[in-house]
């Protein structure tokens, strides 16, 4: 059997509580805490010998938990907000500009961590940023232990932490580690409201485009909706979808769409890249006269006219950043036994670009 006190056993490996220096030093757990905190109302020789025991057995101030006192009682900030780390891969050492859709993701996260008595931090992940050495030491030094895995993107930087420290959540991600919580968008459910919608507007040929990294990182799901939609048409509407390559450029991936569109005699493009009517319109197909398209995300700055499936970025980052505070709340760490998903789902727009067919 091993003692209770061994470094193999299990209340060896919890970190120590402010009850177990009080215990240690004899002292309320009250006049621990103001003594930790420098406190004028405790004797100086008191504040030593509080301190000396503390750092014996290894006590940390806990950020979570010192955030629930950061107001005075007229809402006065006593110390700057503990923060969450906000992970990102797509390069920003490199010069590139956040896209629209992660720019609203995280702006819903960053305004939910700030009403939940947070700071955000976004952290660039990638050859010119973080790697996971450096990564682990800045979370370290700042005691940040709350991490939101946010929209990686497959083809970039990864990162390999030591999960069993942090409370982990993630948006999207899902082709990288941990397994932990995903929040995404419904793209099933999409999907399939775009084909329903389209079919109703007289559409019969509906094509679905999609870059293979947006497919890894949901996990297929545009895919999977399109398919569950084709089985319940005649095989002769059936149209293949198209899955572009990884880091395809605009130019390259609006002749890929044309030639697909015009081989399959497609009435239709569902595409989630939003200059999906101008990539048509280069290629010498007008919209919506040769053929009609829409998006599979809308957002801010909106494309005028382009009809489409409009998602809540911005409850995505709400989410993510309200479950990792859950998590931090209640000391919870690591990868969970039996991970979920939680789907925001999204809403049809009508637009110019799909109008109703005669």
């Amino acid at each position: 059997m091993i003692p209770s006190n061994s470094p193999g056993s299990a209340a060896h490996s919890q970190r120590p509580t402010l009850k177990d220096v009080a215990r240690e030093a004899g002292y309320h757990i009250t006049t621990i805490s103001l003594a930790l905190r420098g406190h004028a109302s405790i004797p100086e020789k008191t504040r030593i010998k509080i301190q000396e025991i503390a750092e014996r057995l290894g006590y940390q101030v806990n950020p979570v938990f010192h955030a629930l006192s950061r107001f005075r009682a007229q809402g006065c900030i006593r110390g700057p907000a503990p923060r969450i780390a906000y992970l990102e891969n797509f390069g920003m050492g490199s010069g590139r500009e956040r896209p629209p859709y992660m720019q609203a993701i995280l702006e819903g996260a960053r305004r939910q961590a700030e009403l939940l008595g947070y700071q955000l931090e976004p952290l660039a992940v990638g050859e010119d940023d973080h790697d996971t050495h450096s990564l682990t030491q800045y979370l370290k030094e700042n005691q940040i232990t709350g991490v939101v895995m946010a929209s990686f993107v497959p083809g970039f930087a990864e990162i390999a932490l030591n999960w069993d420290d942090y409370a982990v959540a993630k948006i999207h991600s899902r082709h990288t580690e941990p397994e932990a919580t995903v929040v995404g968008n419904d793209h099933i459910r999409e999907v399939r409201l775009a084909f329903s919608r389209l079919s109703a507007l007289g559409y019969r040929r509906i094509g679905l485009a999609i870059g293979r990294a947006d497919e890894d990182s949901c996990g297929h799901r545009h895919t999977a909706g399109y398919l569950m939609e084709e089985a319940s048409i005649p095989t002769e509407r059936h149209v293949p979808p198209l899955l572009f390559p990884y880091n395809i450029d605009s130019k390259s991936l609006g002749g890929m769409i044309a030639r697909w569109v015009r081989r399959h005699q497609i009435d239709v493009v569902l595409c989630n890249w939003s200059s999906i009517q101008f990539m048509l319109e280069q290629e010498g197909l007008r919209v919506p006269e040769k053929v009609a398209c829409a998006g599979l995300c809308l957002c801010e700055p909106f494309v005028p006219g382009l009809a489409g499936v409009k998602p809540h970025l911005h409850l995505l980052g709400e989410r993510a950043v309200s479950i990792v505070v859950a998590q931090l709340k209640t000391t919870e760490r690591g990868v969970p036994e039996c991970a979920s998903s939680i789907y925001v789902q999204s809403v049809w727009q009508d637009g110019a670009s799909a109008p109703q067919r005669r």
